[in-house]
């Protein structure tokens, strides 16, 4: 007498257990990050460098850093395409469950969505001083 599996035990157990896995694993990097990074600010590490160069003068020109948030867009969004491609593989069985949740999945990623192009348009966050 086990415990009887549907076929969506597995699957909910598979996503779970990524999803536990992935925020773990990023909860130990920030504080990995944060043990390990000095204490105290340094005057040079907020300076610009030109290839490595530690600073002599005015910099040759400045890059804006705001297509950042277009990368924060595509490291959150292709996963969970990732996600909704193997939902679909499953669709036929339960057309209900898929659709609860593929909203589910599309509910996840609208605010980091709506956080980057807020971002990407705010030029005052990308450019220099």
């Amino acid at each position: 007498m086990g415990i009887s599996a549907t076929p969506w035990s597995d699957v909910v157990i598979t996503f779970s257990l990524g999803l536990i896995l992935g925020l773990g694993i990023g909860i130990i990097g920030i504080l990995l990050g944060k043990i390990i990074s000095p204490f105290r600010e340094f005057p040079r590490k907020r300076e610009r460098y030109e290839c490595a160069n530690p600073p002599r003068g005015r910099a040759r020109g400045l890059l804006m850093m705001q297509y950042y948030p277009y990368l924060i867009l595509f490291l959150t969004v292709e996963p969970i395409m990732i996600y909704s491609f193997l939902l679909l593989l499953e669709a036929h069985g339960s057309p209900v469950f898929i659709a609860l949740l593929f909203l589910g999945i599309l509910g996840i990623m609208i605010p980091p969505l709506l956080f980057g192009l807020h971002s990407a348009r705010r030029l005052e966050l990308w450019s220099a001083p």
